[in-house]
Order: structure tokens, then C-alpha cells, then sequence
């Protein structure tokens, strides 16, 4: 952006994002590192931050992203970054809760703004944490629309024995997975269809022993993890991306499906109708009769599916990193 200087300390990343090559007035201070686990990586890269910053001097504005400041930083203002309250919602789910909740107290009291990537998102601030409501602003998400790789999907699309149904990322406990896997089931969908489920590692022991119980080990296919083209494919091929969590601050993977021309089937819950608008098709998350009854008609509907269809690209359409930008310098100016 004009007039605008960015240091951005990343340190240590395996990101594909080309954030090395940002230019108007980025400079990335980022390197190849070895492959570490969470804990080892975030340390590594605190060091290095505090490493560096002493050498920019004091600079206008200091946005961390995650969940603490750097000592090293000194600037004249602090702007925060509020992603979800799943945590504090969730806390049987999650290792060290109160460890995340002092240190988002302590950044929250510190910060001169505090950037929430949806409304939801912001309620749910003001419900956990003592915040003065006028330096909570929201900013939503820009959408990196993924570029379709034919060869990928090709190759993907003879792997995949039968027409298939989609869920991405992380199978936490509050994402849901198993009462989508439930549904799946008792829908009788698994008869006809499998259901990939792309990202997230590997299945669980708890996983392993659902998908016995409910006998959908020859129609679930676990794909651990994924880069973007398959995710691309996966998205463009599927009768339909399933999306059941009880709580998302802002939720990308719906979008990312509706950019690809993929119905949604989505939570009625925390963010998502704020995101995704009436493009989806809608299901309550807590109950077990609305999930299949909203899955049969999501699949077998084929005049609501091409308005749905039609609506997301829409509405996904409407997110841009540029907009995201422009939202969040003005929060930087208004508070400097």
C-alpha cells in the first residue's frame, strides 16, 4: 500500500504463500527452517523476533498476530487480532485454556484496537474478556481463491471409486465430524456415495472405532493432508462440501468451496450465516435429526442445489485480501 512500510517478522515458515516476494514496501523477514513441532517452531521464531526488532527502533504501529507481545517490539501503538473464542467455549476440548485466556487478557488490555474477523467473533469477545466495545472493530477475511490444477484433478477423480461428499480440515471435537459421519450413515448416503476427508491428520483411535461401529470403513476415505491444488480439486468435484461445526470465528473453507462452484452445506451457528449469507444450505448442529434431513435434501435437490450454487459465487466473490487491507489500515491510522 502507498505510504505504508511493513516489516513483517515471520522467521521460520513452511507456508506456500509467496510472502517473500510481497513488494510496496514489505520487507519479509522470513527463512526455510527445519521441520519442527508447534512448540519447538514457536519458540524458534519468538527468538528470532526479538532478535530483530531491536533494530527497527520504534516503529508506528505493532500488530502481533497470535497471542503475545514481543518485548523486543517498541512502538506507538498495539493493534490485536480477535479470531474465535473456541476455547473459551470449548475448554474440556483444549490443552492449556487458562494459559491462552492470560495471555489474550494481557494482549486485549495492552491493545489500543483490536481487530475481530467477523460480528460473531466480536460478541463472543465482549461475552469473555473485560474490553472496552468501541476499540473492537471488525474486519472480515480476504478469500485466496485456489487456482484449479486439471492434472490434480484428474488424478483425484480416479482414486475416488464413486461420486463423493466432502468435509476439510481439522476433526476436533467441536467441528463435528462425528455427527456428520453419523448422518452419513443413517441417511443411507454411504450406500451410494463415500465421503472424503481431506486434512486433519490421521484418524484417531476414537475415530477408527466410530467408523467400525457405524460400518463406514469401505465408504469414508481419509486423506491426511493436502495442498492446495488437491484441496482445489477436491472442492470442484464433490456433490457437496459439509461444513458441521458448532462454533468458527470466520470460516474459509465454505468459501473456498463456493469460489469452486461446490453447494455448502453449513452450521446455522457463531459466524457462518454471517459469512456465507444465504448461499448454503443450513443445518443445526445439535440436532442430529436436522443434520440428515438437511443432508438429503442438499445432495438430492438438484433446483436448490443450482441456486445455491449460483448464490456462492455471489457471495464469495464479495471477500478480498485488498478489502481486508484496506479495512485494517484504517483501524491502523485511527488508533496511531
Amino acid at each position: 500500500m502507498p505510504q505504508v512500510a511493513l516489516e513483517l517478522l515471520i522467521g521460520t515458515t513452511r507456508t506456500i504463500y509467496p510472502l517473500q516476494q510481497l513488494s510496496g514496501g514489505a520487507h519479509v523477514r522470513a527463512f526455510s527452517g527445519p521441520r519442527l513441532n508447534a512448540f519447538w517452531n514457536y519458540t524458534l521464531n519468538e527468538a528470532f523476533g526479538n532478535c530483530i526488532a531491536p533494530f527497527l527502533g520504534k516503529i508506528d504501529v505493532y500488530h502481533p498476530t497470535l497471542y503475545r507481545i514481543m518485548p523486543g517490539v517498541r512502538s506507538r501503538a498495539v493493534v490485536a487480532t480477535h479470531h474465535d473464542c473456541t476455547q473459551e467455549r470449548f475448554p474440556q476440548d483444549f490443552r492449556y485454556v487458562d494459559k491462552v485466556m492470560r495471555a489474550k487478557r494481557s494482549l486485549y488490555a495492552a491493545a489500543d484496537a483490536i481487530i475481530c474477523v467477523s460480528e460473531s467473533c466480536r460478541q463472543e469477545l465482549l461475552q469473555f474478556y473485560a474490553v472496552d466495545g468501541s476499540k473492537a472493530h471488525v474486519v472480515h477475511h480476504g478469500l485466496t481463491r485456489l487456482p484449479l490444477n486439471q492434472k490434480t484433478q484428474s488424478k483425484l477423480r480416479r482414486q475416488m471409486r464413486r461420486e463423493f461428499l466432502l468435509y476439510v480440515g481439522s476433526r476436533a471435537r467441536y467441528k463435528n465430524f462425528g455427527g456428520l459421519l453419523t448422518a452419513f450413515r443413517e441417511t443411507g448416503l454411504h450406500r451410494s456415495f463415500d465421503l472424503l476427508a481431506l486434512g486433519g491428520g490421521p484418524l484417531t483411535d476414537e475415530e477408527r472405532g466410530m467408523l467400525a461401529k457405524l460400518e463406514l470403513n469401505e465408504s469414508v476415505v481419509i486423506m491426511p493432508s493436502a495442498e492446495d491444488d488437491l484441496l482445489a480439486a477436491a472442492y470442484s468435484l464433490a456433490r457437496l462440501f459439509v461444513y458441521p461445526s458448532f462454533s468458527e470465528g470466520f470460516g474459509l473453507p465454505p468459501l473456498e468451496a463456493m469460489s469452486l462452484d461446490c453447494p455448502v452445506l453449513a452450521s446455522r451457528a457463531s459466524s457462518i450465516p454471517e459469512i456465507c449469507r444465504e448461499a448454503p444450505f443450513y443445518l443445526d448442529p445439535a440436532n442430529q435429526e436436522s443434520i440428515q434431513r438437511e443432508l438429503l435434501q442438499a445432495v438430492g435437490d438438484e433446483e436448490a442445489r443450482r441456486q445455491s450454487i449460483q448464490r456462492g459465487r455471489e457471495v464469495s466473490s464479495l471477500y478480498s485480501w485488498e478489502k481486508c487491507g484496506q479495512e485494517t489500515l484504517a483501524v491502523y491510522r485511527a488508533c496511531h
